[in-house]
């Protein structure tokens, strides 16, 4: 969208394709592979949109789990029930089980979502009347950029309010520029948070604004966090007779090792140094 090109700095630009498409779109559409799905963690990270988690707020139904959401989540994934998806698409989304996107098909999304984020919801993969579009994957933009400050000033300021000459916006000012933009509009974060309040609230808006842009997995372990990855969510829909749905939570293990904080070196650098003090990183 607009505000989101505008906050491009640096990006790698490719041909025109619908190749990305064709691996995300979902499956039992046309030549949808399904590819990435979201996470019913990182769909829990998205507050609702009184600005409160959907643990805190009153105006999270788990009947109706995606009703009065943070507006970037509709941004990101796609839902059951969706319509527009893609958009020229007028059915509705199934992925509940036994749906037509949804499982046991092979390749079907186990986690109840399709990936919106990246991709061209116009763009056509039937192997009739493909169309093709130009991509762009973002090194860096500008969102980026505000929540990075905004973790290094927290941090040696040590306090979400804290301002100096040299730092004229706090931290908490940082995340509420990436909140307000007319295309998200989230309620801003309150002066006065204790430190432990901002950090999670900056550490969840971490999650829902960079989602799926390479930042997630190096996060979690430069905050020493990584027990995180050790689990994913999957959310496992089923049709009632009534046509309701029923929404269950299901927990798959991923496995986390301490050791996973650092990267190993490899063999021939460990070879070419003869100083006993150049060692393997512990584990590995």
């Amino acid at each position: 969208n607009v505000s989101s090109t505008k906050e491009i700095l640096f990006a790698r630009r490719t041909a025109s394709s619908n190749t990305f498409e064709g691996y995300n779109f979902p499956v039992g559409y046309s030549s949808g592979q399904g590819g990435n799905c979201p996470t019913q963690d990182l769909v829990d990270a998205f507050e609702c949109t009184d600005g409160k988690s959907i643990s805190e707020s009153p105006l999270y139904d788990a009947n109706d789990p995606y009703a009065n959401r943070d507006p970037r989540f509709g941004m990101t994934s796609a839902v059951n029930g969706e319509k527009k998806w893609p958009s020229y698409n007028g059915e509705a989304l199934e992925t509940y089980y036994g749906g037509k996107n949804g499982e046991p098909i092979v390749g079907a999304t186990p986690t109840g979502y399709y990936l919106k984020k990246y991709c061209d919801g116009s763009v056509n993969i039937s192997s009739v009347n493909s169309t093709n579009s130009p991509h762009a994957w973002i090194m860096f933009r500008l969102g980026e950029f505000y929540l990075n400050y905004a973790e290094a000033t927290f941090k040696y300021l040590g306090s979400a309010d804290a301002t100096t000459v040299e730092l004229p916006m706090s931290a908490r000012q940082a995340v509420n520029v990436i909140r307000s933009r007319q295309d998200v509009k989230m309620p801003a974060l309150a002066e006065g948070l204790s430190n432990d309040e901002f950090w999670k609230k900056y550490e969840n808006e971490r999650m829902v604004e960079l989602a799926f842009e390479g930042h997630r997995f190096y996060d979690v372990r430069r905050w020493k966090e990584g027990s995180k990855l050790a689990s994913i969510t999957e959310m496992k829909i089923t049709k009632n007779e009534d046509g309701t749905f029923t929404y269950k939570r299901n927990v798959v293990n991923r496995g986390w090792d301490d050791k996973m904080y650092f990267f190993p070196i490899s063999k021939s650098e460990l070879l070419k140094h003869t100083n006993p003090d150049f060692k393997q990183n512990p584990g590995w």
